[in-house]
């Protein structure tokens, strides 16, 4: 197969994948992308193949770009055969072993594809995963690059361009949720020629390659700090959470490009304050407010049009009208509809039979890939089985004419539906919370239902296997962090019981957070 041929068809799913799940992409510093010449992107890794998406369809000039993979996906004969003809490059990943073979072969064939002026990308995390913060960066793109520039000096004598690695943050409002917002930022360059005599005047009796590990550590430090600076990061989930539900309520329209600075200077307000602290008073009703919403499937947004009083003819006047709205412009989206309900179908059932429930950073891809086939499996239907293929076929010409015909029809269906799929996901899921939550306010509150274990942080992710316990991140983040994970969930409930408890809970929530940033001094977030 062609490797072109293959990588294009790739990217090309890739970008119906991407713009098609996100209805906001943000893309800045592409400024700092060289048009041509070897370049290493060194990428943050936290939802599984949508990120290697997001590098193939967001590189300047649609750079060709050949991703580390992890060698298990070789094993698969038709995995390989994709792999290999779309450039992808094997990598041993096992925590119990180095083994300098392996390591050998994955950077001699990183430095033939430099060589040649390719693009690599290496997820310098190791590893997809989901914590609250960057809990390692691995030396692997550092190496890469050192070894291809003694590579090139060994082998051709210092021929070709110098390397240079690009640090990209991708960060996403809601990675595994439909119509939610990406923001891509490619960082500042690392070039290797500021270390090219560092690396090569080695100091008599001095090890060359004790030299190399020195500037391996300088390179990686330098990438670690521009994946912190473009992303968001907290200390523990409490605060991760905290912040988050914060920023829904301050700063409801925050636009992606202002997404990190604003996310970052949240959790650094929130950060380990004293208990009695007015922060502290702050930081627990957010806790309590975000675990309730989370306990009924809820956020902010879909609440904050709604009166701030429990009053059931309030509730049934707020809710009513948008669910009203979305019945009489129900024929103006019947035909979207009749992709967008086998696509929301198909995603959930991917999801369920598919998805790891420990690992929620592949959460995306499979409602990405299940949305999107369903979505081409009810246009094909409704093509062949509508009125529409009765008029193609009924147009006077060949058989050729005739393919592109459908091709042409096909086309213009998908392209309606991605225009509207956005708008109606919005209101048939603001129908539906209003349903959930009118339930909830005209339900009788249940006497022997204790809200309190419901106000407590759900249980975290489980930790990666592929994470290493030392480096950056401390000994006290990772007692926290097991500390967290034997957290218990509380019995199951039903979601409307808890609705009146969601709604004082705001209610309360916002007077207190008000207070505080009032004797704080908002003045201070860059809002």
């Amino acid at each position: 197969m062609n490797l072109k041929l293959v990588y294009r068809a790739l990217r090309q799913i890739s970008d119906w994948t991407v713009y098609g799940f996100y209805s906001e992409v943000c893309v800045e510093g592409t400024e700092n992308v060289p048009n041509d010449g070897p370049i290493i992107i060194a990428s943050n890794h936290a939802n599984e193949i949508i990120d290697v998406a997001t590098l193939a369809v967001t590189i300047p000039q649609r750079r060709h770009v050949s991703f580390w993979a992890k060698s298990t996906l070789f094993t698969n004969p038709l995995f390989r055969s994709i792999l290999s003809s779309s450039g992808a490059i094997p990598v041993q990943r096992n925590p119990n072993r180095d083994d300098g073979s392996s390591k050998a072969a994955l950077f001699n064939s990183s430095s033939i594809a430099l060589a040649s002026g390719k693009v690599i990308a290496v997820f310098s995390e190791g590893a997809s995963y989901t914590e609250p913060t960057i809990v390692q960066v691995l030396s692997g793109t550092a190496w890469a690059a050192v070894e291809y520039t003694r590579w090139r000096r060994k082998e051709h004598d210092d021929a070709g361009k110098d390397v240079v690695i690009v640090p990209v943050g991708l960060v996403y409002t809601d990675k595994a949720t439909f119509d939610s917002g990406l923001r891509v930022q490619y960082g500042t360059p690392i070039r290797m020629s500021d270390y090219v005599e560092e690396l090569f005047d080695v100091p008599p009796g001095a090890n060359p390659d004790d030299v190399a590990y020195r500037v391996v550590q300088k390179v990686t430090q330098r990438i670690e700090q521009q994946l912190f600076a473009m992303t968001i990061n907290a200390s523990d989930w409490e605060t991760l959470y905290a912040a988050e539900t914060l920023r829904a309520i301050v700063a409801p329209q925050l636009v992606l490009k202002d997404w990190v600075s604003v996310s970052q200077q949240l959790i650094d307000l929130l950060s380990d304050p004293a208990p009695s602290s007015p922060l502290g008073r702050a930081k627990e009703s957010l806790i309590k407010y975000y675990s309730l919403l989370h306990y009924t499937s809820l956020s902010h947004s879909d609440l904050v049009s709604l009166p701030s009083c429990v009053s059931r003819i309030h509730y049934i006047m707020e809710l009513a009208l948008p669910s009203l709205s979305t019945i009489i412009l129900a024929p103006f989206y019947a035909p979207a509809l009749l992709l967008h309900l086998p696509a929301c179908v198909a995603a959930e059932l991917m999801l369920k039979v598919l998805s790891i429930r420990e690992e929620p950073e592949g959460f995306g891809q499979y409602r990405a890939v299940g949305g999107g086939f369903g979505a081409g499996v009810a246009a094909a239907a409704l093509l062949w089985h509508g009125r529409l293929m009765e008029w193609v076929s009924s147009q006077p010409r060949g058989w050729v004419g005739s393919c592109l015909s459908y091709l042409a029809v096909g086309w213009i269906i998908v392209r309606c539906y991605a225009r509207l799929a956005p708008g109606l996901h919005r209101r048939l899921k603001r129908a539906l919370v209003s349903y959930r939550i009118l339930l909830g306010v005209l339900s009788p509150r249940d006497p022997g239902l204790d809200v309190g274990p419901y106000t407590k942080l759900p249980p975290p992710p489980p930790s990666n296997a592929f994470i290493r316990r030392h480096g950056r991140t401390s000994s006290e983040f990772w007692d926290k962090r097991e500390k967290e994970g034997r957290r218990e969930a509380p019995p199951p409930v039903a979601g409307r019981k808890l609705v009146r408890a969601v709604l004082e809970q705001r209610e309360e929530t916002e007077r207190v957070v008000k207070s505080v940033l009032e004797e704080v001094g908002l003045r201070n977030l860059d809002l």
